[in-house]
């Protein structure tokens, strides 16, 4: 897996907060992106302002041609003529977008206007690992202190079966030593109770987890949230005198949610204290050739600033280049 080609030692710096995710990404090659459904105006701005910020050197828009060149007028973006790709409905444009990334030459996709369902149908067919997930990284005030930590799975991955939740961890645990610097990535399998309960089949998952091989994160579950983010907690109930349990508990780098339910609202929870200015998220979905940013409008500008400064770094950073069998740790 590569690294960030611009330190000479290969090691990557330790993240200190998610907003300096575009300073990092500025600071690297820039990338090309190709939006599926380009004719959203704030969308444009979107990828102005990272190509401003020097995350994006080519942009292509694909979409209605007569769209594309109303919202390209009316934000004044400068595009090459050759890079509005015309599409006569959202399955072409998402069919189009596709054979882009095949053609070479693209770094990242980012969803404008064409519907996230009929996009991820056409992406699936690339994905380079059994597992695709959406990987969140962002740092709250209330949580662990405010450093930044990485939260999976809050959009994509509705059946947690074993096997899943194994690609669930093994993607975020590269997105934690590629983008966040941690060599060995402590990770925590959440339920709401850090014993095993028969009715509580989380509970059961986690400790599984926590048994599997992992050579390069320690991982422990299950744990409940505060045990997982908070030292505090963890002085006042303890943890369970196991293997990794006093090296996650207190201390995790990666929140791994039993289901998408649980993961979504931690994802929902921290967006609202961004409105309050009390934290900070970026996401992308790992798993395919190239990085793959949903721009959505209910995430704030920042956010989505932030995502594309993320797929960006992780493209230049070759997170995706790792073959296939980075499935199995």
């Amino acid at each position: 897996m590569g690294h960030d080609v611009s330190q000479a030692s290969g090691h990557v710096e330790r993240l200190e907060a998610v907003a300096d995710l575009v300073e990092i990404a500025g600071r690297l090659a820039p990338s090309t992106a190709v939006l599926a459904g380009g004719e959203r105006i704030e969308d444009l701005r979107l990828v102005e302002s990272a190509r401003d910020h020097g995350i994006l050197d080519r942009i292509i828009l694909v979409g209605r041609e007569d769209r594309i060149g109303r919202a390209v007028d009316e934000v004044g973006i400068e595009i090459d003529p050759h890079d509005m790709v015309a599409a006569d409905n959202d399955e072409h444009a998402a069919a189009t977008t596709i054979e882009l990334v095949k053609a070479g030459g693209v770094d990242m996709v980012l969803k404008g206007t064409v519907s996230t369902p009929l996009l991820h149908r056409h992406m699936l067919p690339l994905a380079i690992r059994s597992t695709v997930s959406l990987t969140s990284v962002f740092d709250a005030e209330p949580l662990a202190d405010g450093r930044p930590m990485i939260v999976t799975d809050a959009g994509v991955t509705t059946v947690c079966t074993f096997e899943r939740m194994v690609g669930l961890v093994r993607n975020a645990v590269d997105v934690a030593h590629v983008v966040m610097g941690i060599d060995r990535p402590r990770v925590a399998i959440l339920s709401a109770n850090e014993k095993q309960i028969a009715s509580l089949p989380s509970t059961s998952m986690g400790a599984e987890l926590a048994q599997h091989d992992w050579p390069d994160a320690v991982v422990y579950g299950p744990l409940s949230l505060d045990l997982a983010t908070d030292p505090r907690s963890v002085a006042v109930k303890g943890v369970p005198d196991l293997p990794g349990a006093r090296d996650v508990a207190g201390q995790a780098d990666v929140l791994v949610s039993p289901g998408i339910d649980m993961a979504n609202a931690i994802y929902k929870i921290v967006s609202a204290m961004i409105k309050y200015g009390q934290a900070s998220l970026a996401n992308f979905i790992v798993g395919f050739p190239v990085a793959y940013v949903l721009l959505s409008r209910a995430d704030a500008l920042d956010t989505r600033l932030n995502s594309v400064a993320l797929g960006s770094i992780c493209a230049q950073r070759n997170l995706e280049g790792t073959p296939p069998s980075a499935d199995q740790p």
